[in-house]
Parts: C-alpha cells; structure tokens; sequence
C-alpha cells in the first residue's frame, strides 16, 4: 500500500476518535447537535477508506466483485460527510434546519439513483493493480447534478459559517469558527479541483480530498477543546484528546516525511526500512521528550541571571515532599535558580544552607530575634551591623509564616549574582517562594 494511503486512512481513524470524544464528551443539552459532526466524521471514513481501498485493488475475482461496492462508497461517504457538516453548523437557525433539510432529500435521492443504477455515474470499472480508476459517464447528467450539489452545499455551508461568526458574541468561539471557514474554503477548493474536475480524467489523485478535509475536521476538534467552544466534561475525554493530538502530530511529521523525501531523492514511496527507522527515531525522540523539556526549563532557568525563572521554581518546589523537607538541597536550588550567594534557612533554631554562609553565631542570634513585619514577608535589618551584614553578604532576610501567621523560621538571602540591587519585580517574585516554603513547611508539620 502506499504511504500516502496509509496517511489518509489514519487520519479517517483519529477523525472518528475526534467526533466520539466530543460526542461523549459533551453535556446532555450539547450531546445531540454533535452527533451531527460524529455522522460527518463516519461520511468521511467511508468516503476515505473507500478510495483508498479500491486504488489498492488488484486485478483477482475478489477485487472485481468488491469493486463496485468501494465507488458507491466513495461518493455516498462523501454525500453523508457533507450533508452531516451542513447540519452541525446551521441546525440551530430554522433557515439552517430549512437548508439541512433540503440537501439531506437530495443526498438521499442521489444515493437511491446510485444505489440502484451505477451506470449513470461510470460506464466501467478499471481495474490495473496500479491507476485503477472509473470511465466516468458525463451525459447522463449524474456527475454533473452530483457537482453541483456540492459546489452549492459548500456555498451554503460558508454562508452559514460567516452567519455564526457574526452573531456569535464569544471572542474565542469566533476565532475558533473562523479557523474552520478558513479550513473550509481551502479543503473545498483542493476537493473540487481532485475530487470533482480531475477525476473523469485522472483518478490516482482523489485521495487529496478525504485526506485534507479530515485534517479541517481535526484542526477544527482542536479549536474545540483550545477555544473551550463545547463544555467537554467527561473524565476520561483528556486521555482520548491526548491521543488523538500525539497521533495528530506524528501524522504531520510523516506528511512533512513524505513531502521531503518524494522532492530529494525523486522517490514517490520510501521503502519499508525507512519507514520503519522512522518510526523508530519517533518512539526515541517521543521517550526523551520529558528529558528535553527538563533540560530546557533548566538551562533557561540557569542562564536567565537577570531575572528569576519562577514558574520553574514553582513547578520544582511544588512536587517536593511536605513530609521531610531536605533544607540543604532546597537551598543549593534556590541559590542557583534564584541567582544568590547562598540561600539559607534558619528554621527551629538550626541553619541549613548548601554553600558556606559565614554567618557568626551572634548575628544569627540577633537575625532571630527580628520582628515580624506587619505586612509582607521581609524583615527590616538596617539596624544590625553593617559590617557583619557585609562580612556575611547576607543582603535580604524574609520570614515564612503559616496560613494564620504564626512565624514557621527565616529565609536569608546572600548577594545577588548577576545584580548589584534588586528590583521590585524580583522582590515580589521571591516573596512568592518565601511564602511557598512557609506553606510546605506548614502542610509538612500536619502531616507529621
């Protein structure tokens, strides 16, 4: 089977994948309008594995009889995909039903005429092993009343799709509609052009339809969940919709595969070795995502010596454990991620810091005694020692508090590395860490 094939029939599949998470996935008064896009979605997995199906017929007794069967499923999967679109975005306007209606009666006459004379669509079935095709009759007038039914119903549909994004006041549900009348259009566009004028005189090409309207429908499912256009609220939605966006993914990447290796090496299909090394450097590249991540949220954090990386602190800080807190590697973290000297912690009458902090006993003695600042978290030393401030580097002292307010021990803060004084900003980021560690140390001592 051809790559190519392979692609389309995949994206048939997470295209049903899509309709179902949003059909179970969606409240009770939401669920019956989206089994309008469940039954476009199955009209383009008919219409999809149809053509790839008979593009991949030999010339057996079997491949003959089956034939027939696979063309009336190209063009009736297509009727229902786009009469089943049409309803999903217009049914909740009476002129949408009116419309909806309309083309339903005559998608359902076109397939009755089908379905009981495929002659007037094709005068023989091709059948070469490769190029299989149809002789397509033009003057019976089939094709044509077919074409024009789907040139009119798109129109209909565009129509109404620029009617919603009108009246509907949600910015985000706006942005979302417009992506899918953008998708719309250029899917249509490719459709009518391979699926509709090229076929009566090339048919290897009609794959270029279901495949770039099930992508439309994908991205579309996307804006769902990103533009939050339907409540989904099953459980069990979340790991359906990562599937289908990881699978999503990995079928772009083998498209963009495709595309690059046909254009350098004038090869229309890779071998089965290539496939599979693909696939492999995937599941590889897939595995040491985390690592690549952890990696980069690192070294920004590291190099980033003008301002404090906080959303990774917090994300380190968060899955450390309430139960023993180990002050000392906290404290080798805060110093390099927070760019200072040294961190330490004075908690319980006992100093945990990672790097050598030259804090005498005395002034350690006068730091515990400062008083609670009345609002904030940082302590007011401009009256201790300068000289043993200085000694010790020590250039802010902040205190962790409970929920309630009760002092939980002391922060001190050596000397900026990368700035000679801290501003505002990065007063305000580190009073959120202070705060964070009072929390675990709280949450830490009920647990204990």
């Amino acid at each position: 089977m051809h790559f190519v094939y392979i692609l389309v029939i995949a994206v048939a599949v997470l295209t049903i994948l899509a309709a179902l998470a949003l059909v179970f996935g969606s409240s009770k008064s939401e669920k019956p309008h989206t089994l309008w896009f469940l039954l476009a979605a199955i009209g383009e997995v008919i219409w999809a594995v149809s053509i790839v199906w008979f593009l991949s017929l030999g010339t057996g007794s079997f491949d003959e009889a089956a034939a027939p069967w696979l063309v009336k499923g190209i063009y009736i999967g297509a009727l229902v995909m786009d009469a089943a679109l049409l309803a999903y975005i217009s049914w909740r306007y009476k002129a949408g039903k009116c419309f909806s209606v309309l083309f339903i009666i005559a998608g359902i006459v076109l397939v009755a005429l089908l379905s009981y004379d495929p002659s007037i669509l094709y005068s023989k079935i091709i059948l070469e092993g490769a190029g299989n095709s149809i002789d397509i009759v033009m003057g019976r007038g089939f094709y044509i009343a077919y074409a024009v039914y789907f040139c009119s119903l798109n129109f209909v549909l565009c129509l109404f799709m620029i009617y919603r994004i009108r009246h509907t006041a949600n910015k985000k549900s706006k942005k979302g509609f417009m992506f899918f009348l953008i998708g719309l259009m250029m899917t249509g566009l490719l459709s009518g052009v391979f699926d509709l004028v090229l076929p009566p005189f090339r048919y290897d090409l009609i794959w270029v339809g279901p495949l770039t309207i099930g992508l439309t429908i994908l991205g579309f499912y996307f804006s769902i969940l990103k533009y939050k256009m339907v409540s989904l609220n099953s459980s069990w939605l979340r790991v359906l919709s990562s599937m289908v966006i990881i699978l999503s993914a990995f079928i772009v990447y083998l498209l963009i595969f495709q595309l690059v290796f046909s254009a350098l090496f004038k090869v229309p299909n890779p071998s089965v070795q290539v496939l599979l090394l693909n696939f492999i450097m995937i599941a590889i590249v897939i595995t040491l995502v985390p690592a690549f991540i952890e990696i980069r949220d690192i070294t920004k954090s590291l190099i980033m010596t003008k301002q404090i990386d906080l959303a990774y602190i917090v994300k380190k800080l968060s899955v450390i454990s309430r139960k023993k807190i180990d002050y000392k590697e906290i404290s080798g973290f805060l110093s390099e991620h927070a760019h200072f000297s040294y961190v330490a912690f004075f908690v319980k009458d006992k100093l945990y810091a990672a790097d050598d902090c030259k804090i005498s006993t005395e002034l350690l003695t006068k730091i515990s005694k400062l008083p609670a600042p009345t609002h904030g978290v940082w302590q007011n030393i401009t009256h201790l020692d300068v000289g043993q401030l200085k000694d010790s580097e020590i250039s802010r002292v902040a205190v962790m508090t409970s929920a309630s307010g009760e002092v939980l021990g002391q922060m001190i803060f050596g000397k900026p590395v990368s700035k000679s004084a801290l501003d505002h900003k990065d007063l305000v980021e580190i009073a959120m860490i202070v705060s964070l560690m009072g929390t675990m140390i709280e949450d830490g001592s009920r647990k204990s």
